[in-house]
């Protein structure tokens, strides 16, 4: 295992926490202020006026980048590190102010990775731990003093969990077991997906096997079996498992322009068309399938709004959006964000308060939000005279 640490530095002053950390460690502490390979049993911290990221297994270096509203390196790393080391990958949020972190370890979780925060009446700070928490996505809420071991056993169950091949091409998640215990685990995973559908309606059977062996490990790490018959029987003895786990499985892969490729031709080439030859009396509508969180739906209904207020007579917009996950529906509802979403969306977009960030347009026509709970779709209708744009879509 090999520890790296992300702390809120002055730009303008050297740092010695690798010394101070070093006091405390019989491990090599080590401040990276050039692109360094990663070894086992060695920490790793960053120095002042600089962003550390993932790739291929090294630590790289960039110039510290922070726009206005407050710090991003721990969400930039956390999101790194989830691409490189996936289901490998643990992310612990301790005390700060702000909620750097918060976009980050939803990354993690997203690609298979254990997310852990320190408790906010144990914490000096409380603001980056309440607002990794506050993500729904962090699986161990410890005090500080409990953290270490968690760490442990987490590493130490990790390296016996034993699944069936993955297919698809993709390497095997772990070494492959005896041939007699590669059946029971096969037929461990098919019984996991029937008690699934049987007990939450849910039917898994034809989503990418990979995906479903990487979210069905995660929840092996986090109730510290190691074998799938070893979790089948508890998914059966326990039935609030059914929940957490399908809300593993219904993690939605987003966040704001996410694929800037294809936003940028969706600016370019696609939104121009929906508008061309309209009439102010007719109306452009768009529908965001799978729209998780929000987000994907958030960002196609500021550039719609972008185009809009370039137009000299430009028809009213809707944006649909719909998913079957109740609970990522519910904060694609509320449209309120971590204030770290500046990494992915431009602070003229941002009204941001000490606790949130609600994506808005400055300057652009508001929007007023029509929602159906029976449907889980909200439409996104302009309206006049108003400054604001909220993002308000579910």
């Amino acid at each position: 295992m090999a520890i790296v640490v992300i702390l809120h530095l002055s730009p303008k002053h050297e740092s010695s926490a690798d010394n101070v950390l070093q006091r405390a460690t019989r491990m090599p502490v080590l401040q990276v202020t050039d692109p360094v390979r990663l070894e086992p049993d060695h920490v790793y911290v960053i120095a002042p006026n600089v962003q550390l990221s993932m790739v291929d297994g090294m630590l790289s270096v960039s110039e510290l980048k922070r726009p206005r509203g407050g710090h991003i390196a721990i969400d930039v790393f956390f999101r790194t590190l989830a691409e490189v080391h996936r289901e490998r990958a643990v992310a612990v949020v301790l005390s700060g102010t702000g909620s750097d972190g918060a976009v980050g370890i939803t990354r993690i979780k997203e690609q298979g990775g254990v997310t852990l925060a320190q408790s906010p009446e144990d914490a000096e700070h409380e603001g980056m731990p309440a607002a990794a928490i506050r993500t729904g996505m962090v699986d161990f809420v410890l005090p500080l003093i409990d953290i270490p071991q968690k760490l442990i056993e987490l590493w130490d169950n990790a390296r016996i969990i034993e699944l069936p091949p993955a297919g698809d091409g993709e390497d095997l998640v772990a070494l492959p077991p005896e041939p007699e215990a590669a059946d029971l685990a096969e037929a461990a995973l098919q019984n996991i997906v029937r008690i699934l559908l049987t007990n939450t309606g849910h039917d898994f059977r034809q989503y990418k096997r990979a995906t479903v062996l990487r979210r069905i490990e995660r929840r092996l790490q986090v109730r510290a079996v190691h074998t799938l018959p070893e979790y089948c029987e508890l998914l059966e003895s326990d039935p609030r498992e059914h929940a957490a786990l399908l809300d593993d499985m219904l993690i939605g892969v987003t966040n704001f322009f996410r694929d800037r490729e294809a936003f940028e031709a969706v600016e370019r080439d696609i939104i121009p068309e929906l508008f061309k030859d309209k009439l102010p009396t007719d109306e452009v509508r768009v529908w965001v399938a799978a729209c998780s969180s929000g987000e994907e739906a958030y960002s196609m209904a500021m550039l719609l709004a972008d185009h809009s207020a370039e137009q000299q007579a430009a028809p009213p917009f809707q944006v649909f959006a719909s998913d079957i996950d109740e609970h990522a529906i519910a904060q694609a509802r509320s449209g309120v964000y971590p204030a770290s979403i500046i990494t992915d969306v431009a602070p003229v977009r941002l009204r941001i308060s000490p606790r949130t960030a609600t994506a808005t347009g400055s300057a652009r026509p508001s929007a007023t939000a029509s929602c159906s709970p029976r449907t889980m779709c909200c439409a996104i209708r302009p309206s006049r005279g108003s400054t604001w744009f909220p993002a308000a879509t579910c």
